[in-house]
This record gives C-alpha cells, structure tokens and sequence, in this order.
C-alpha cells in the first residue's frame, strides 16, 4: 500500500485508537496504585518526539507536575543524573528504533513506572516484556508515518486523560475524513501552477510546535525540501532574514492572539516579497488563510486535524518534483545510519 492509502485511513484508525481501553487502564493503574511519581518523562525520537511534544504542554497543565520531552539518545546518555521517581512514557511506533530499546531495557531495570506505547507487540521494544500500549494501526512498513503519527497522538492524549482523570473530546472519524479531503483543494491551491518553495519554516506555538515541527519533518523526509519548525518567536527574531521569494512560511493559528499575529507577518513580509499563509484553526476567517479549519471543539484533539493538510502538502511536493512520496530521497538511509534494528 502507498502512503496516500495509509493517510486516508487515518480516521477509522484514530477513532479506533481513541476507544481502546489499554491507556485509560494503565493509567488507572498507576493512579488506584497510590503511585507517588513526582513527573513524567516522555521519550522518542522522530515523529514519536514529536507526538510527545504536542501532548506534553496538555499533561503538564492538567496534572500540575512537570512533564519532560526527551530523546532517547540524551535520555541514555544522562540517566545517570534522573533522580527521584518519574513515570516514564516510551513511545516507539516501529518497535525498531535503536535507542528507544535500548531506553527501555535500561529503564525496566531502575524500579520506575514504565509504559511503551508502539504498534507492534512482537517488536524488539515489545518483546520486553514491560507495560504496553498498543497503536491499533495495523502495518505501515513506509518510512515516513502518517496514521501511525496521528495514532500516537490520541494513544497519548488518552493516557494523559487517564492520568488527569479527564474526558477527551469526540473526534469523529468523518471529522479526520473531511479534513483529509479538504486538504487536497488547499494544497492544489497552495501549489498548483506556481515554483515551488526550495525553503518551507512552519511555525506553532504550545501543542501545535509540535505540529510545526511533525510538519517540517514529513516534507524534508516525503519531498526533500529543505525545512525548519519553530515557535512564532523565535521565527520572527532573526529567522525571517533566512527567507526570500522563493520560501514559503506557515503559521499555524490556535487562538485569537497567534491568528493576529500570524496576520500582521503575512502583510510585513509580503512586502518583501516572502509568501506567509495561515493554517488557522481559529473561528473567523483571514485574507492570508492557506487553510481554514474551526477546530475549538475539539481542543487538544486538534493536533490531529492540523497535522493532516501537511502530510498531503509533503505529498504533492513529491509529486510535483517527480519523486515517489513513500521512498525519500535517500532510500535505506535509516539502515545505513543503524538507527532501526530490522531485526524482522
């Protein structure tokens, strides 16, 4: 199957992954257990880091402990000084990567709580024998991951509803659905007819950084398109002068503030001839919107709505530039680097 199969699969699979129980259980677990960790640390690398970065700000919030994002090559390489007690999340979709394995054997043997989120129980991760949650995605052997992505989102998001003793939101599969279609207009909008950017920044601000950054892995690694992802901030001290006619930014709009502001970088910097669009997500409509989605009923779940115009944008860059979207720009690099096992 190609990659455009596995993206419109995405809302059976999301709803799927939000109604198993096996989060809310072990966060049960750890809660009816009197646990007295004293913060969380999520740990993975790639689009797995970046699932843990959107839902981390959330956690925090909803639970009043810190919440820390780590990757598991730091993680290993400072565990030395990781005092106290912290619940440790593991978050590996392949059950193949190098480092996060090795994260777990190492944690299973501290006396910390631990729970390994992937899709396969038979992985090297899973055949660990620690606690696990699964990813309900079936197979999806292309590198870059698009339903194991958005799937890792709510997996996470329900356990650390589990463990702030809240309700999600519904996050229909025929809502993930329509935003999947609406996102080939946009992008054929976006693209069509028109050079295409040899520069993409993507910026978002609290869960949706982690957007932005999810955002700018999947076209560097589906389209070979130089990218980067930042919060606003940083993006405006200095970043902008990286850009010219031939960029393309995108700010992604949560909230009134990020929406104004997002608007008033369009109109400065299309006065320098550099194209900034929105991705907003906010009620009212703006002259700069690339792509519009009032996505307030469903907060936090929103994360999952945003990713999706990206992947296809990552896509049809592809397309354009006469690549095929599922083999990257450098085929069997992940195995070249050592940093997947591929042991089966």
């Amino acid at each position: 199957m190609s990659i455009e199969n596995f993206m419109e699969e995405q809302g059976e699979v999301a709803a799927r992954t939000l109604e198993r129980a096996d989060a809310q259980d072990f966060a049960r677990g750890v809660l009816d257990g009197g646990s007295a960790y004293d913060r969380v640390l999520f740990v993975g690398s790639g689009s797995s880091l970046n699932a843990l970065t959107i839902v981390r700000p959330w956690l925090q919030s909803a639970i009043g402990r810190p919440v820390e994002v780590v990757n598991p090559a730091v993680f290993l390489r400072d565990i030395g000084a990781v005092f106290g007690n912290p619940l440790v999340v593991i978050l590996s979709q392949s059950g193949t990567s190098s480092t996060s394995i090795e994260a777990a054997r190492v944690v299973s043997g501290k006396g910390w709580q631990v729970v390994v989120i992937t899709a396969d129980p038979e992985s090297p991760i899973g055949a660990l024998g620690l606690p696990m949650i699964l990813l309900p995605i079936g197979e999806e052997p292309i590198g870059p991951k698009t339903k194991g992505f958005t799937a890792s989102i709510a997996a996470c998001f329900r356990l650390a509803a589990g463990l702030a003793r809240r309700d999600l939101p519904q996050l229909a599969a025929q809502s993930v659905d329509a935003t999947t279609e609406a996102s080939r207009m946009a992008v054929a909008s976006l693209i069509g007819g028109q050079a295409l950017p040899s520069y993409i920044v993507v910026t978002g601000s609290g869960r949706h950084f982690g957007v932005a950054l999810e955002a700018s892995l999947k076209i560097a690694e589906i389209a070979g398109v130089a990218t980067a992802g930042f919060e606003p901030e940083e993006l405006l001290h200095g970043r902008l002068h990286g850009t010219d006619a031939n960029s393309l930014v995108i700010m992604i709009a949560a909230d009134e503030q990020e929406r104004d502001l997002a608007s008033h970088t369009s109109v400065v910097m299309a006065e320098r001839g550099v194209k900034v669009v929105l991705l907003n997500l906010t009620e009212a409509a703006t002259p700069f919107d690339w792509f519009h989605l009032d996505a307030g009923a469903v907060q936090p779940l929103d994360t999952i709505l945003a990713s999706i115009p990206f992947q296809r944008l990552a896509v049809d860059l592809a397309l354009r530039r006469v690549m095929i979207p599922d083999a990257m720009t450098y085929p069997g690099l992940s195995k070249a680097l050592a940093i997947k096992t591929f042991t089966r």
